[in-house]
Formats: C-alpha cells, sequence, structure tokens
C-alpha cells in the first residue's frame, strides 16, 4: 500500500501540468422531456463515457475509500427532486491502493435524477444548475476529484398537467444535495476542489488566508499566554539566540500539525483531529505538561531536558534549549489541531480517500500561516527579557503568566472530565479555580506573596498596581458567575456547560432550547409536526462550539428563529450514540468539522447547511431563513 500510496503521489506532481486539459470522463446533460407543464415531471439525464483507459469510481463507494460520485442540483422555487440518483449497477473489483472493494464505471453509463414541477409553476423558461463530482483513474494514477456544472433550461408551457409515463425501473441510489441557491451550501471541499482546478498558487493562496482565518478562532488563545511564558524563561539565557529559537518552534508547529494531521486520517479518516482534541487521555496528558510548566515558572523547579540529552546536543553543537522548544512546538499543535476545521477537516477528508499530494501542500501551507503569528509572539519576549535591570519585574510577569498556563491546565483536565463524566470539575469548580488563581495573581502582584527567585517588593509602581486590581476585578467577575452570573464573552465557551435542571435559562429572560439528543427522535417529531430539522454536529470539548452556543444562539433574533425548527444536538465526542452521529456527518456530509449544522427537512433532504464560527448574528439568521424558505417551498 505505501509504494501505491507513493506512485499516487509522484503521479500526481507529474501529470499536474496536464491534468486540467486532460479529458478523461466525457459528460453530457439534457432533460426529458425540455418542455413541461406545472404539476408534471421531467428527468434530468447525465451521461457518462470514460475516455481511453480512465474509470471513475461509483456513488455507491463508502467513506474511507476513493471519492465516490456525487451529483448536487440547484432547482429554481417550484421545482423539487423526486426519489435517488437512479443508475445502472456499477463493477466490482478489490483496490490494492485502497485496500478494499470499490464500485467504478469502465463503460458509458446513464445516470437519472426525475424533478418534480410544482402545480403552482408560472409558464416560462427555468433554469436547473449543478454539478457532477467524481474521481477518474487508471491503471498507474489518480487525479484529484473534479467538479463539472450544468446548466439546463427547462420550459414550462401552459396547461393542465398530462398523464405521467410508467415511472423507470428501481435502481442503486445515491446521496444528492438538493438546494435552491448555490451559494448558500457551499461546501469547505467544493472551494478546495476549485482552487485545485485553477492551479497550485490558487490552492496556496486559499490554504494561507485560511490560516490566518484559524487563528482568530477562541480555541486558539489559551496558546497565547503559554508562547509568552515559555520564551520569557528561555530569553533569561543569554546563550540563546531569539531569531533560532523562535524559528524552531515555529517550524515545529508546522513539520508536527502537518504530519499528525496526515497520519490521523491514514488512522482515523478525516474525523482523526477531531478524535484527538475530544481524547481525554491527550487531554490529560496536555494538563500534566501544562502544570509542570506552570510550576516551572513559580520557580518550583526548573525543568531540564536529561543530562544524556544534553551532553549529546552540546556535543553536536546545540543547546537544550532547542529541544525544549521542539517539545514545547509539538504541545502547541496536540492543543490546537482540534480546532482548525472545517478546512483541515476537507483537506484530511482528501487524504483518507487515498490522495496525499494536495492535502501535504495545503497542511504545509496552512500552518505556515498559522505558525507566522507565533513566530513574532516567541520573539518579543526574547528581546524583552534582555532589556537592561529586567531581572524583578521580568520574574513577576513569569509567577503571573503561570497562574494564567494554570488556568488553561485546567481546562483540558475539564474536557478529560466531561468525556468521561466523572462530574468532579463541573462548571462551578472550574469558575471557583479560576476565581482562586485570579485572586492569587491580584496578591501576589501586590506582595504580599513572595516566591523563590522573588526579591522584596520594596515599592508598588503604578503599573503594577493596575495590574493587581485588574486580577482582582477579574476574580469578582468570575465569583460573581458561582451565583448565577451570566460570564459573557469568548472565556464562556472555555467553561463546562450549565446543568439546566438547575439553570433552566441561557441568559436573562431566555429560556433554554428545547434539544432532542437522538436524530431519528428529531425527525419523528419533524414530520408529526411538520417543521424542518435544525441539527447541530457539536462536541463536549469543542470549544468553537461552544462560544456558538452561548453568544449566536442566545441572540435574540436567532433564538426566535431556532424556535421554529425541530433542535437535534448531536454529540460527536461522548455519549451513547457519538461514533454514529461522527459516521453520519462524516459519510452524509464529507467532513468532520465541527461546528457543523444542517438544516434537513421532514423527510430527511438537505435544505442547508453551514460550517465553522460566525461572529455574525445577522448571516447565521440569513442562514436559518434559507433553510426555513426552502422548506415552505417543499410542495
Amino acid at each position: 500500500m505505501k509504494h501505491r500510496l507513493l506512485a499516487t503521489v509522484l503521479c500526481l506532481v507529474l501529470l499536474r501540468a496536464t491534468s486540467a486539459q486532460e479529458t478523461t470522463v466525457l459528460w453530457e446533460f439534457s432533460l426529458e422531456p425540455a418542455v413541461a407543464r406545472a404539476g408534471e415531471m421531467v428527468s434530468v439525464r447525465i451521461s457518462a463515457i470514460p475516455q481511453g483507459n480512465w474509470y471513475f469510481y461509483a456513488h455507491t463507494n463508502a467513506s474511507g475509500g476513493p471519492t465516490p460520485l456525487r451529483v448536487r442540483l440547484d432547482l429554481p422555487p417550484g421545482l423539487s427532486a423526486a426519489g435517488a440518483l437512479e443508475a445502472p449497477a456499477p463493477k466490482r473489483k478489490f483496490d490494492s491502493g485502497f485496500q478494499i472493494e470499490v464500485d467504478y464505471y469502465a463503460d458509458p453509463v446513464v445516470f437519472q435524477q426525475r424533478v418534480q414541477v410544482g402545480s403552482d409553476v408560472a409558464a416560462g423558461p427555468l433554469h436547473i444548475q449543478g454539478s457532477v463530482r467524481y474521481q477518474s483513474c487508471n491503471d498507474t494514477a489518480c487525479l484529484p476529484p473534479r467538479e463539472t456544472p450544468f446548466d439546463l433550461t427547462l420550459t414550462i408551457e401552459a396547461g393542465p398537467a398530462r398523464l405521467p409515463s410508467s415511472p423507470p425501473p428501481s435502481a442503486p441510489s445515491m446521496p444528492s444535495t438538493v438546494s435552491t441557491s448555490p451559494t448558500v451550501a457551499v461546501a469547505a471541499s467544493r472551494t478546495i476542489e476549485n482552487a485545485i482546478q485553477s492551479g497550485l498558487f490558487a490552492f496556496l493562496l486559499l490554504a494561507l488566508l485560511q490560516g490566518f482565518l484559524a487563528l482568530a478562532t477562541p480555541c486558539v488563545y489559551p496558546m497565547i499566554p503559554i508562547t509568552v511564558s515559555f520564551f520569557l524563561k528561555q530569553g533569561e539565557r543569554e546563550a540563546r539566540r531569539p531569531i533560532l529559537l523562535a524559528t524552531v518552534y515555529a517550524l515545529t508547529i508546522v513539520v508536527t500539525f502537518t504530519s499528525v494531521g496526515l497520519l490521523l486520517a491514514a488512522i482515523y479518516g478525516p474525523a482523526g483531529t477531531s478524535r484527538l482534541g475530544a481524547s481525554p487521555v491527550a487531554n490529560l496528558i496536555l494538563a500534566a505538561f501544562f502544570v509542570a510548566f506552570a510550576l516551572s515558572l513559580f520557580g518550583l523547579f526548573e525543568i531540564q531536558v536529561p543530562a544524556s540529552v544534553q551532553s549529546y546536543l552540546s556535543a553536536k553543537g546545540r543547546g537544550g534549549g532547542y529541544t525544549g522548544t521542539i517539545f514545547m512546538g509539538a504541545a502547541f499543535t496536540l492543543a490546537s489541531l482540534a480546532c482548525t476545521a472545517p478546512f483541515i477537516g476537507a483537506l484530511l477528508g482528501l487524504a483518507a480517500g487515498g490522495q496525499w499530494f494536495w492535502p501535504a501542500v495545503g497542511m504545509l501551507a496552512f500552518s505556515v500561516a498559522f505558525a507566522l503569528p507565533f513566530f513574532v509572539l516567541a520573539l518579543f519576549p526574547q528581546w524583552l527579557a534582555r532589556m537592561p535591570k529586567s531581572g524583578t519585574w521580568l520574574n513577576a510577569v513569569k509567577v503571573v503568566m503561570g497562574f494564567l498556563v494554570l488556568a488553561v491546565a485546567v481546562k483540558f483536565i475539564s474536557n478529560a472530565d466531561a468525556v468521561w463524566q466523572w462530574g468532579l470539575l463541573t462548571r462551578e469548580a472550574v469558575l471557583a479555580a479560576w476565581t482562586a488563581m485570579a485572586l492569587f495573581a491580584a496578591v501576589y502582584l501586590l506582595g504580599a506573596i513572595r516566591l523563590p527567585h522573588d526579591s522584596p517588593v520594596e515599592h508598588l509602581g503604578v503599573g503594577r498596581m493596575l495590574l493587581a486590581m485588574a486580577f482582582a476585578a477579574l476574580a469578582l467577575y468570575l465569583a460573581a458567575g458561582l451565583f448565577g452570573g451570566r460570564i459573557a464573552g469568548t472565556l464562556d465557551a472555555f467553561l463546562p456547560a450549565a446543568d439546566t435542571a438547575v439553570s433552566p435559562t441561557i441568559s436573562a429572560g431566555t429560556p433554554a432550547l428545547p434539544w432532542i439528543e437522538n436524530y431519528s427522535d428529531a425527525l419523528a417529531r419533524a414530520k408529526a409536526e411538520n417543521k424542518p430539522v435544525f441539527v447541530d454536529f457539536t462536541g463536549i470539548t469543542c470549544t468553537n462550539c461552544k462560544w456558538m452556543e452561548r453568544n449566536i444562539f442566545v441572540h435574540p433574533e436567532v433564538h426566535r428563529r431556532l424556535n421554529a425548527f425541530v433542535l437535534a444536538r448531536l454529540w460527536t465526542d461522548t455519549g451513547p450514540d457519538w461514533e454514529a452521529n461522527q459516521k453520519m456527518q462524516v459519510e452524509r456530509f464529507g467532513t468532520a468539522a465541527l461546528p457543523f449544522y444542517a438544516i434537513l427537512s421532514p423527510d430527511d433532504r438537505e435544505l442547508a447547511r453551514s460550517a465553522g464560527l460566525t461572529r455574525d448574528p445577522a448571516k447565521f439568521s440569513a442562514f436559518l431563513d434559507a433553510g426555513l424558505k426552502r422548506h415552505a417551498e417543499r410542495p
């Protein structure tokens, strides 16, 4: 299998210059009939003719293998898909590259999708648009998935509906995405495929942009004080070169991010990074590392690389500080890897499907943009430590940063507690711990507490006094949360969920939403009430998910619209159905990105989707309105 993967990567590189021009499958699209009346049925016919020795994978293939055929329809108002896509049975063979049985078409084939014309559609021309997404291979290479668009004109004539012809025989069906607007439900995978088809430069530009955008997500924020505090300690050692240390740190993030992401995709599929972020063991390991680092900042001990390793590195002309920097860069990556979807989720979906060139290039470019600000952040504290007479006040800064690092460690422990459902680190327990840390930081800054390496505080400077007051105010703010006060903004996203049985409101006067945690139950209620289903794919350890739920869902306009849906909250990292929920998300929507939202009709058809975090309630309201409108337009 390794040789097949290497051969595929090499072929992708060699074929890159010609793949955009070479036609592997000839596609033809037509309507039968092209003229219809309101209330009648028409068929979208899709003819595929493989060229030469090329073949393409069928719609019946499961996830974890090659990219299956997918047909997307963008139907104008009044038209709706009737049934699933109809197709002849594909051929089957064992694929040595994927090590599974695969279905494929090597000969000309015709697919058919029936479309119902609504009884109130006015006479005139209508456009049925869409695209076919497929992956083609031959005996030596596989090309990246391509998307071929189509635009067909259906003429609606006046007159009563005529008797329908007999329906065609049944055939194997496939999932299809039907929407009335091509702009609302644009998946990240489509964006990636469009960039690939546009060329390497466009793809790199997209990956870099997504890397910079990922820095704005709340789950990345804890790594800022950790980076600053680590390089404050490194800056105390005059022998260390700031630029070289920062470069090692950034390169470690890039290499670890790319290699670990691709490895997890190879083992677990597109959901690999999500599984890492939700792993209680991984969270506890990171928490232990950060606790040890915080105690080192307090002066309890000095974290040292083993003497044998130091001796080896010294003999090679390298300082032990570079090894510590590599470990910190790896910890940074593991702590933030699960926060970088949906772009990474779509890339890893390609990798799980057997493509490695584009995911590897995309991961590298993404991680370079992701690491660049932390390269600059690593330089600043090292240069700060070299300022004249910086020793006394800089040690106080280290101790204060230690309290922040300890607070981050509590967050990772609470993740493990939530997944294993211990019930020890509840929301109140975490708030109490953070309150104590903020209070101790304030008392320390006032000089009432002395730690090792501290000098006596002979006088209290203005800056130190103001910082002490800020931490005291933070302690009071957090303490208010223990008595029912709402912790607003980004900080609340790092806290465990409140007990809705004790607190039935999510904000002042706003009742909690009636979530159903089983999709089958939600669909049954939707059919009974004739409502669309709003599905929230979420995770108990997903910081970005909690930010959306506690800042966007509670917005009055969003909250009002959500009450028009049957609400399904599907956990993908805990609970009895988490594996089935995660599998549903990956197989049906092609991504393991969190947060991810989908709106479905009572008959289980997709109406709209939205991936990732948005800070604009109006944008999320528009997404909900689009789903409600499409539900109302369905016959």
